[in-house]
C-alpha cells in the first residue's frame, strides 16, 4: 500500500509553498487512482468546465486536469500559503482515497453473457 507523509519543519512559508506542490503533482499524476478511490467512497462530484472527473472528501477537492483545490475551506492558489494544519488534512484525505482504492470489494452484481443468434 502507498503511504503519502507529511514531515513538517520550521521551513517558513516557502516550504509550506513546496509541499503543497509536492501534493499538488501527486495528485495530478495518480488522479485515476484516487478517483478509484473516490468512486468507492461515494465522494466522487459531477463534472464541471474545467475537469471531467473532481473528488470532494472532506473539505478537500481534487480535479483530474487541475489537480489540488481545497483543504480545510481553504483555497490553495499561487499567491497564499497553506497552512500545516491545511496541509495535514489534505494529506489525510488522499490517504483515504488510496486506502479505498486498494481494498479488495467483491462485485455486488453477477453479469451473465447471453449470446442470442438472430435468424435470418
Amino acid at each position: 500500500m502507498e503511504t503519502l507523509k507529511i514531515i513538517t519543519k520550521t521551513v517558513g512559508k516557502n516550504g509550506f509553498f513546496d509541499l503543497r506542490n509536492q501534493m499538488n503533482e501527486f495528485v495530478k499524476s495518480n488522479f485515476g487512482l484516487l478517483y478509484e478511490g473516490a468512486v468507492r467512497l461515494g465522494c466522487e462530484i459531477s463534472a464541471d468546465y474545467y475537469a471531467p472527473e473532481r473528488v470532494q472528501i472532506g473539505n478537500t477537492r481534487l480535479h483530474a486536469s487541475q489537480g489540488l483545490k481545497y483543504a480545510d475551506g481553504h483555497k490553495y492558489s499561487d499567491d497564499a500559503a497553506p497552512s500545516e494544519k491545511q496541509l495535514r488534512q489534505t494529506v489525510a484525505d488522499i490517504q483515504r482515497l488510496i486506502d479505498a482504492a486498494a481494498e479488495v470489494i467483491p462485485a455486488p452484481f453477477t453479469l451473465n453473457i447471453i449470446e442470442n443468434e438472430k435468424g435470418e
